[in-house]
């Protein structure tokens, strides 16, 4: 993978089952500071949308229509094979 990614793509291509473990990766990976493995789902969630609006805010990502688009530096290493 050596461009961008949409991130509506990137979470179809994650199992369903993995999704919160690779949401809490994202969040590990921005904002350690909220100790995502200790946060209820619905926490998490939410604070991946905030980080995505941040990361475009930072000229990291992208906003494309209702979508993100963000460069493989920002995914997770783990899940960046997946796309």
């Amino acid at each position: 993978m050596d461009g961008p990614v949409r991130w509506s793509e990137l979470e179809a291509r994650v199992d369903l089952g993995e999704l919160p473990a690779f949401h809490r990766a994202f969040l590990n990976l921005h904002r350690p500071e909220l100790s995502a493995d200790t946060l209820p789902l619905r926490r998490v969630q939410q604070y991946v949308s905030q980080t995505l609006y941040a990361l475009v805010k930072a000229g990291r990502a992208r906003r494309v229509d209702e979508d993100f688009e963000v460069p493989p530096e920002v995914i997770p290493e783990p899940y960046r094979g997946q796309i």
